[in-house]
């Protein structure tokens, strides 16, 4: 018996138990970085495609354009003269995030009590 009252077997089976989980866990930090990773790759792609969006499309032929509008835009419908549609994600995100750092533009988003 050891000092608290354990056998060795059962230390040792614990230690082995404490190591796979060690190992289990590094693993899956592992994996959740490498996601972290390719989420950002992606997330500066589509930025890079929305801020070159206008200049990709105007230099664009017409089946290139139609391409460039299926993968940006959906429900594409004409009342009259106006144009409806609803963006595809995530340039739906990207829209949106848009419009609200030109929210805060004027006034500091840091907002702290005055000294």
């Amino acid at each position: 018996m050891g000092v608290w009252g354990i056998t060795e077997e059962m230390f040792s089976y614990k230690i082995k138990e404490f190591k796979k989980r060690q190992a289990d866990i590094r693993e899956e930090m592992g994996r959740y970085t490498q996601a972290d990773e390719s989420f950002y790759i992606t997330a500066n792609t589509v930025l890079s495609l929305a801020q070159r969006a206008y200049k990709i499309f105007q230099s664009s032929e017409v089946n290139e354009k139609r391409q460039i509008l299926n993968f940006v835009v959906q429900n594409l419908e004409l009342k009259g003269k106006k144009l409806l549609y609803k963006l595809k994600t995530p340039f739906d995100t990207v829209l949106l995030a848009n419009k609200c750092s030109s929210v805060l533009r004027e006034q500091d988003s840091n907002l702290r009590p005055i000294a």
